[in-house]
C-alpha cells in the first residue's frame, strides 16, 4: 500500500512537472519574438534543436529485441498525424501567439477535450450526455470572459484573429488526438512520438528555406538559449514524462493535473512578460478549468 502511494504521488509530480514545462512554451516563443524572430524560423530553431534526442531515441527503441515493424501504410500515417500536430498544428499556435497573450493562448489550447468530444460524436456516433453538454457551454463561456478581460490590453494587436489561430491550433491537435490510439498502442507511445516529430522537422525546414533561406544562424545569443529551452524545456521533455506519468496515474488523473497548465502559464506570463492578471482572467479561466474537467473526468463514460 505504501509502495503503492509512492508511486501514485511520484506520477503526480512527473505529470505536475510535465504541465508546466509545456506551460512555459508560449512565454518563451512570446520572448523570442521580441528579437524579431519570425514564426518560420522559431518552429525551424525548435525542431533542430530537439532533433538530435528523437533520433537517437527512435534509433535506440529500433534497435531493441522487441520493436515492431512498421507497414508503409502505418509509416504514411504516423508521418501524417506527426505534420498536423507539431508542424500544422505549432504554425497555428506560433502565429497566434503574435496576438494573444500567453495566458489566453494556453486557455484556448486548454479546450481541445471539448473539440475531442465533439469529433467522437461527428465521426464515431459517441453519444454525448446532459453533464457533457453542459460542460461544453461552461467551458466556452470561460473563453469568452477570458476575451473579455483581454480587451484592451496593450499587447494585443488582432485579438481575434490571435484566438482564432490558437483554436484553429486547438482544433488540428484534436484530430492528431482521436486518431492517434491505434498506432500508439502499436509502436509505443515514445517511438511514436519520436516518429512524428521526425516527420514533422521535414516540412518545417523546408519552410524555414523558402521563407528566408533558412537562415538561422545571424540572431543574438538570447535566441539560441531560448530556442534550447523551447526544444528541451517545453518539447522533448515533456513529451516523455507525460507517457510515464499517465503510465504511473492512468489517463483519467492525468487530466486533473492537468490543470496546472493554465495557471502555471499565466503565472509565467506574469512573471517574464508582464502579463497583467485581472479578476475577470482569472473568473474565466475558473470556468474554462471547472468545463474541461467536467468533459475530462467527471462525465459519464459512454
Amino acid at each position: 500500500m505504501h509502495h503503492s502511494r509512492r508511486s501514485l504521488l511520484i506520477g503526480i509530480l512527473i505529470l505536475a512537472i510535465a504541465n508546466i514545462c509545456f506551460s512555459a512554451k508560449a512565454v518563451i516563443i512570446k520572448l523570442m519574438y521580441r528579437y524579431e524572430v519570425s514564426t518560420q524560423s522559431v518552429i525551424a530553431l525548435r525542431m533542430l534543436f530537439s532533433l538530435p534526442v528523437y533520433v537517437a531515441v527512435a534509433w535506440y527503441l529500433h534497435r531493441r529485441s522487441n520493436n515492431v515493424r512498421l507497414s508503409r501504410r502505418e509509416w504514411l500515417a504516423i508521418s501524417g498525424l506527426g505534420i498536423l500536430s507539431y508542424y500544422i498544428s505549432s504554425m497555428l499556435d506560433f502565429w497566434g501567439l503574435q496576438y494573444v497573450t500567453a495566458g489566453v493562448e494556453r486557455l484556448i489550447l486548454y479546450t481541445y477535450p471539448t473539440i475531442v468530444l465533439i469529433l467522437s460524436a461527428v465521426l464515431f456516433k459517441k453519444r454525448v450526455t446532459r453533464v457533457q453538454y453542459a460542460a461544453l457551454a461552461l467551458t466556452y463561456l470561460g473563453v469568452v470572459l477570458a476575451f473579455v478581460a483581454e480587451k484592451g490590453f496593450g499587447d494585443q494587436r488582432n485579438l481575434l484573429l490571435g484566438g482564432g489561430l490558437v483554436f484553429a491550433c486547438a482544433i488540428t491537435y484534436s484530430f492528431y488526438v482521436v486518431y492517434t490510439g491505434e498506432y500508439v498502442h502499436k509502436v509505443g507511445s515514445a517511438k511514436f512520438t519520436c516518429y512524428a516529430v521526425l516527420a514533422a522537422t521535414v516540412p518545417a525546414l523546408i519552410q524555414s528555406y523558402l521563407h528566408d533561406g533558412m537562415d538561422l544562424f545571424h540572431f543574438p545569443q538570447q535566441v539560441y538559449v531560448l530556442a534550447g529551452w523551447i526544444s528541451i524545456v517545453s518539447t522533448v521533455l515533456p513529451t516523455f514524462l507525460v507517457v510515464e506519468g499517465i503510465r504511473i496515474v492512468g489517463a483519467n488523473n492525468s487530466g486533473i493535473i492537468g490543470l496546472i497548465g493554465p495557471v502555471a502559464t499565466i503565472a509565467l506570463g506574469y512573471i517574464f512578460l508582464g502579463e497583467p492578471i485581472t479578476p475577470l482572467q482569472i473568473l474565466g479561466t475558473v470556468v474554462v478549468l471547472a468545463g474541461v474537467t467536467l468533459i475530462s473526468v467527471l462525465s459519464p463514460k459512454s
